[in-house]
């Protein structure tokens, strides 16, 4: 507890018996004030103990001892500090974004948003067609104008480790390279994936300091933490360090999020985290690339659903998107899963241990959606039926192992 130098200074002459007036007395700021008017209404040999009882309860007892010895009771009395001003809503106007939204009805101003969908639908792509419209300055998916300066890059926090999956899809959006920027050192650009790790927030710190970027994206919430997002305690440790990079920076943090088999969020409390949560679902099992966007919570009216069309250099949108999907039905359709893996097999039996971004890159030519082939791939490596591993990633296609000879 830091003592004004006008307190110290009065404290000093009560200890020295040398006169006080009421005014000066009055001035005394609390804590200070009660410890003064009980040390003038003493006895002068009384003093010193009613201070040094007050002194041992103090958290820094020897910060009271330093302050009282470099007050000088004899000289005139320095300036009363004024009192402390605390925060108002003029202070949040100063630090506020110029607008409310950065998308209006969709994307909050230097707020945290949620985009939920079924695995594989689309979210990685849709939030990088995003950011390839800041970076091209072209408008919002709903025709409203770009509110962000063109070339702005995104931040990626890549959790589900599909860095090189964003880079092979760079070119065809027309975006360089420095469109997408990780929080992660060059030499080790595969790192900063976890929410768990102090660097990962120092390197979002400092990232945002350097870049001023669009927005972050977290890809996704459920592999950016080791910790249960179902659980409250698990919110509340990521709500109040996400909340203060979006303040202190004024940028939009936009987590991805996995659907339950319920079709909702993954993760009952992340309500608690979002401003804003849109959710994307392909209602038509036949048509994949075709996807409605709508928004499940706002704090403002919620616009009308939006139709989204993927396509290989961005996506298209309009105002009449497919009716609704089955609410017990999230996702795609594991066919199109298994068409992938399919692809995969084919295109590692003619040449094992190929780069995943060479084979990603024939997927997606032949109209393949990149998450249908990042889920391929997850189901293959957790089937034991393919490995994925080193920088960069290189697909290896295990060999079956045949049964031993009766």
């Amino acid at each position: 507890m830091k003592i004004p130098a006008y307190d110290a200074w009065v404290l000093a002459r009560l200890l020295a018996d040398l006169p006080v007036a009421a005014a000066e007395l009055a001035a005394v700021s609390k804590p200070w004030h009660a410890l003064a008017v009980r040390m003038a209404a003493a006895p002068p040999a009384d003093r010193l103990a009613i201070l040094e009882g007050f002194r041992l309860s103090l958290p820094d007892p020897d910060a009271l001892v330093k302050a009282l010895t470099d007050a000088k009771p004899t000289d005139p009395a320095p300036p009363v500090d004024p009192p402390r001003r605390f925060a108002t809503c003029a202070d949040i106007g100063r630090l506020q974004s110029a607008s409310a939204w950065v998308w209006k009805g969709w994307l909050p101003s230097a707020r945290v948003v949620g985009v939920a969908a079924g695995e594989g639908v689309g979210k990685t792509r849709f939030a990088q067609d995003l950011g390839r419209r800041v970076w091209h300055g072209e408008a919002w998916p709903d025709g409203q104008p770009m509110t962000l300066p063109p070339q702005s890059p995104t931040i990626w926090v890549a959790a589900d480790g599909q860095h090189d999956e964003l880079a092979a899809t760079l070119a065809d959006l027309g975006m360089p390279p420095e469109a997408i920027i990780f929080p992660a050192d060059p030499d080790d650009p595969y790192g900063g994936t976890s929410l768990d790790e102090d660097e990962t927030w120092d390197a979002l710190d400092e990232a945002c300091q350097i870049y001023r970027p669009a927005f972050i994206v977290v890809d996704s919430l459920t592999y950016a933490t080791r910790w249960d997002i179902g659980e409250q305690r698990t919110i509340a440790m990521l709500k109040a360090p996400l909340v203060r990079l979006a303040q202190t920076y004024q940028v939009l943090i936009m987590l991805l999020l996995h659907l339950s088999k319920e079709g909702v969020a993954l993760g009952r409390r992340i309500r608690g985290i979002t401003r804003t949560l849109m959710h994307l679902e392909a209602p038509d099992p036949a048509r994949p690339e075709r996807l409605r966007l709508w928004v499940e919570k706002s704090y403002a009216a919620k616009p009308p659903p939006l139709g989204v069309t993927i396509g290989p250099a961005g996506n298209t949108y309009d105002f009449t998107p497919p009716a609704p999907c089955d609410p017990a039905k999230g996702g795609r359709p594991p066919a199109e899963r298994d068409k992938a893996a399919s692809f995969i097999r084919d295109a590692l039996a003619k040449q094992n241990d190929r780069k995943l971004a060479a084979v990603l890159s024939e997927w997606t030519k032949t109209g393949g959606s990149v998450g249908t082939f990042w889920n391929a791939r997850d189901a293959m490596v957790d089937a034991g039926e393919l490995t994925c591993d080193g920088k960069p990633k290189i697909l290896h296609l295990i060999p079956a192992q045949q049964p031993p000879a009766p």
